[in-house]
């Protein structure tokens, strides 16, 4: 008998990385094609891309963990969005190569800033979109505390 992970188990989970991904991968292809990088020039597309990542996957777990959407709603979402649409959309990979090719075409500097930018953008992108997700999460109204009199019977 083979042992599957529990995560192998689901199958409904598994298609909604899957679609999650692809739409974001073909969105990131997309952008990438419409504002592609000449060498030895800043990668403003992928840049633009993982900044925008950051900020929708801090906005949507934020809005999920507020919520009081049921568990496995939030989950779904999640896999679709977070893991799926997110991932596929953010590029690390991308983001190395330039670097390596930025390196290799002499642009060291030009190389370190943009790793550094990229870091202190992704941080603040996603800073940015936890507060917008706590924004937009349900307000959940605080119970006041009962009053209990020490004096009366209960």
């Amino acid at each position: 008998m083979t042992r599957l992970r529990p995560v192998l188990r689901d199958s409904p989970g598994l298609v909604l990385v899957l679609v999650g991904g692809a739409a974001g991968t073909a969105a990131r292809l997309h952008l990438e094609q419409a504002v592609p990088t000449e060498s030895g020039r800043w990668p403003l597309a992928t840049f633009a891309i993982n900044f925008v990542g950051a900020f929708v996957l801090g906005a949507l777990l934020e809005y999920l963990a507020s919520s009081r959407l049921p568990d496995e709603t939030a989950r779904r979402i999640r896999l679709f969005g977070g893991t799926g649409l997110c991932g596929g959309f953010t590029t690390y990979s991308t983001f190395a190569d330039e670097q390596v090719l930025l390196i290799r075409d002499g642009h060291l500097p030009l190389a370190l800033g943009y790793g550094g930018a990229t870091l202190l953008v992704g941080a603040i992108g996603t800073v940015a979109g936890l507060a917008v997700g706590a924004r937009l999460a349900p307000r959940t109204e605080l119970a006041e505390p009962a009053i209990v009199d020490p004096e009366t019977p209960q």
